[in-house]
């Protein structure tokens, strides 16, 4: 499947409401994730999948061409070959979150909170199959 794609976004939203980990790890969390890919250029288009999240479960997954005008309480970013590299599990997405290949913004005390739920659903990203 093609990353990003509303196909792998379906793919993604039913890996996480099956996943009773995440479930349980995400009791409590409510809010919304924007997975972007970033252009080479600044105006280049960013497309994305906006998540929609509550209490372990996936409400939504909304694949966006262009996410840049999106609102999200939380923002991973990277470019398309870093997104590659972190869903085909080559580098680890902490690792890529503090090496600043993977960009993260929003609340990050409420992300800590959330430690275990935001592994596991780098878990259930990086079991989507990608082309």
């Amino acid at each position: 499947m093609k990353f990003p794609s509303q196909p792998w976004g379906d793919a993604l939203r039913a890996a996480v409401n099956r996943d009773t980990e995440y479930a349980d790890a995400a009791r409590g969390w409510e809010g919304d994730i924007l997975l972007r890919v970033t252009g080479d250029a600044v105006d280049a288009p960013a497309p994305g999948i906006h998540l929609d999240l509550a209490n372990g479960q996936c409400r939504g997954a909304r694949f966006v061409s262009d996410s840049r005008s999106t609102e999200s309480e939380f923002v991973f970013e990277a470019s398309a070959e870093n997104w590659q590299r972190v869903l085909a599990r080559q580098i680890d997405p902490v690792q890529a979150i503090m090496g600043g290949t993977l960009k993260v913004r929003g609340n990050m005390a409420k992300l800590l909170r959330f430690t275990r739920a935001a592994r596991q659903l780098v878990h259930d990203v990086g079991s989507i199959p990608v082309e």
